[in-house]
């Protein structure tokens, strides 16, 4: 008997240090590792380029916006590389920039079909536009990435770059699904509130597209699509919150855009699996500085691809980004 228990204690013994050292690992690396989307893999396979909606389109000058830059620069804190297009205004002396940032598995070329908007209802005339490859995406170093903590960085250091190089300090963050989640982040981040404050860096609005709204609520509920057990996702989630400096928390609309009352027009369809409407409704009820616009049946970042939703999207974008 005593033997028995012995071994039984081993096998109990492997089995929790395999649970901590394998699956925990394991389940983390999931959220925060995945295929870098560069151009040359997009514009190769023909479903991923049909995804991306960009027909023949390969930059802003296939959009009517031939002077155009291509822009290298780099993260804040740990030494990364990153690329961007910086689109100048039409008109001289416009200080006010807008910022649209891709989400994750994506890259800046699924973004810049949204130039369109700004070129028919002539906002180049009222913003300057910059699309970044953040982290891990096209010509951007590869990089882990933790549901828009890190790309929350990018975009700042996006900011900063503008300001240092074109004399830009007032921004519209304008994001698609991680991307949304990361323009929120940046305004509430103490350190990247901090040094926007320092650096004379303002956010007057935001546009949150398709948006992951609640980290923590979305990847529960699709670790329970793919079978995962309450128990190891809730301690698999304990190593990730770790792994983004304990802020898991916050990285909710209902703490994120009522800590800063930014004007946030949120464009979502409920036909959204990856982004589930139910999650975001929950978090934006009753925040009166959030203009929700629901668009019925839209899948996951794909309303402004859809012709009968086509107008209405580029109409409220429009008529927000020209509201004072």
């Amino acid at each position: 008997m005593k033997k028995f228990l012995k071994i039984l204690a081993v096998v109990v013994v492997v089995i929790v240090i395999a649970f901590y050292f394998l699956v925990i690992p394991k389940t983390v690396n999931m959220v925060t590792d995945y295929d870098r989307h560069t151009f040359e893999y997009v514009i190769s396979d023909s479903a991923v380029l049909a995804n991306y909606a960009i027909g023949e389109a390969r930059g802003p000058a296939d959009y009517g916006f031939p002077d155009f830059e291509e822009i290298d620069f780099e993260t804040l804190f740990d030494g990364l590389n990153l690329n961007g297009w910086y689109v100048p205004s039409s008109k001289p002396e416009v200080s006010k920039t807008l910022i649209i940032s891709h989400g994750r598995t994506s890259n800046r070329l699924k973004a810049m079909k949204y130039l369109e908007i700004v070129k028919v209802k002539g906002l180049d005339s009222l913003y300057n536009v910059f699309i970044p490859d953040l982290r891990n995406s096209g010509k951007s170093d590869e990089a882990k990435t933790g549901m828009g903590y890190e790309f929350a960085e990018d975009i700042t250091a996006s900011m900063k770059m503008l300001k240092d190089t074109y004399q830009q300090n007032e921004f519209v963050l304008w994001g698609f699904s991680m991307g949304a989640m990361a323009s929120a982040t940046a305004i509430n981040r103490p350190d990247l509130v901090e040094l926007q404050e320092n650096e004379g860096l303002k956010v007057s609005k935001l546009i949150l597209a398709s948006p992951l709204s609640n980290i923590r609520e979305t990847a529960r509920l699709a670790g329970a699509d793919m079978g995962i057990p309450y128990f190891i996702f809730k301690a698999s989630w304990k190593g990730f919150d770790k792994v983004i400096d304990g802020w898991s928390e916050n990285m909710k609309f209902s703490y994120l855009l009522s800590n800063k009352k930014v004007p946030a027009l949120v464009l979502y369809g409920d036909g959204d699996a990856t982004t589930p409407a139910p999650i975001l409704e929950a978090e934006i009820d009753g925040l009166m500085n959030v203009y929700p616009i629901l668009f019925k049946g839209a899948d996951h970042v794909q309303i402004y691809t859809q012709p009968e939703f086509k107008n209405r999207y580029a109409d409220r974008v429009d008529g927000f980004l020209r509201m004072d």
